[in-house]
């Protein structure tokens, strides 16, 4: 009896997925479909950048042309294409930021290390780590929120890791004086003694307004108003902060070497934990720069370094980039990135952060990143240039107008 259960219920599930392909294959309007997919490829073929949630369905026999997307000229763009092809079609798009967020548009971090997900889930994959007083722009929210980044990376949160804001409300914060956090860890305080309670964990990069100056103490507001009071000897006004540092090589490895032996996190942006590239951002932001989320983004800012002789243009400080070249029609894929550190050795997370060599002879050989070695780019002089931002030439770091 339990066999043929089951062979029943075999036979009705593949009845049910050949009925469910064969509605794929004769969709309603394939012509639709395809140009859907060709604006797409136009205005967004990054979806980490911006938002494209579009498809063509029917009604009464009229197409519905139904989603979001945060770039109007996209839907113009498919708009105007859809009509030559079918004037019936029916607008049903909308453009982020839509109704669900009302004038709020703007937000602020308000936590010390934010995730950020691919979809509205506690389930979904980590995209990237956003740290407390960063600015973002607010897109949609269904449960969660739809967010973007200074950098452009755009994702998923819950309400409760920022603070939504008007744009007036948001310019209050950008321009209000800060303090930076500098130390790796530590707490804001409820009284300017660090014997007492903790209003929160900090970690490097938090930026909170500056309320006063206190003895040993920096007085601060949290993005939602609570006030703490921020040990003076692990952080400074941010303008004094920025003024202070410099980007060489040297003080790339310098910073990169102080990370050394921090677990590898996918999606983490911290020195609370790290992927490759969020290796690569921290770093730079311990220069006031903005890097680009990914590796595979990383990889088209800077400039480029000619390795086709070997490593002998490599400077330290250089980004290095690991995947599969292209070839056999294939596109080119980047799965990695590294500091170079000098005499064929980098420094990158993979576990944790940790040197490596280029180099068959030592001990710290890594093998597959050498055979797949394939592009470096220079930040050093590529600041504010495509992907490549300085903390106060990003544009959702300004006053919005």
């Amino acid at each position: 009896m339990r066999i043929n259960n089951i062979t029943k219920l075999v036979a009705a599930a593949l009845i049910l997925l050949s009925a469910c392909q064969n509605k794929e294959e004769n969709a309603p309007y394939p012509e639709l479909d395809a140009l859907v997919d060709s604006v797409r490829m136009k205005h967004v073929p990054d979806r980490r950048d911006n938002v494209y949630d579009i498809k063509v369905v029917e009604n009464e026999g009229k197409p519905v042309i139904k989603g979001v997307t945060s770039l109007e000229e996209a839907k113009a763009d498919l708009l105007k294409q859809i009509r030559k092809s079918n004037p019936a079609a029916i607008d049903s798009i909308s453009v982020l930021p839509d109704e669900t967020v009302g004038e709020k548009t703007y937000g602020v971090i308000n936590v010390s290390v934010a995730d950020v997900r691919m979809g509205a889930s506690y389930a979904a994959e980590m995209g990237t780590q956003l740290l407390l007083g960063a600015p973002v722009q607010v897109l949609q929210h269904d449960d969660w929120w739809r967010i973007k980044s200074a950098e452009g990376y755009v994702a998923w949160t819950t309400g409760s890791s920022f603070v939504r804001m008007t744009k007036d409300d948001f310019n209050k914060w950008i321009t209000a004086k800060k303090i930076i956090f500098t130390d790796d860890y530590g707490f804001g305080y409820e009284n300017p003694d660090e014997k007492k309670q903790r209003v929160s964990d900090l970690a490097f990069g938090n930026m909170l307004k500056l309320e006063a100056d206190n003895g040993r103490f920096y007085k601060v507001s949290y993005p939602d108003g609570r006030i703490a009071y921020i040990l003076k000897s692990q952080s400074k006004p941010y303008e004094e902060w920025l003024a202070s540092v410099r980007l060489t090589e040297k003080s790339i490895l310098e910073k990169a070497l102080s990370l050394k032996g921090i677990p590898y996190t996918w999606g983490g942006t911290s020195v609370k934990g790290m992927d490759c590239s969020g290796f690569t951002k921290t770093v730079m932001l311990m220069h006031g720069i903005i890097l680009m989320r990914d590796a595979s983004q990383q990889v088209k800012t800077g400039i480029p370094v000619d390795i086709s002789n070997g490593y002998e243009n490599l400077r330290p400080g250089d980004l290095m980039f690991f995947g599969k070249k292209a070839q056999d029609g294939k596109k080119e894929r980047i799965r990695h990135v590294a500091f170079y550190k000098g005499d064929k050795e980098f420094i990158h997370a993979s576990g944790y952060i940790r040197i490596n060599s280029l180099d068959s002879t030592k001990a710290n050989y890594d093998e597959l990143n050498t055979r797949e070695f394939v592009r470096a780019s220079r930040v050093i002089g590529a600041v504010d240039t495509k992907g490549i931002w300085s903390i106060n030439n990003s544009p959702l770091y300004k006053e919005q107008r």
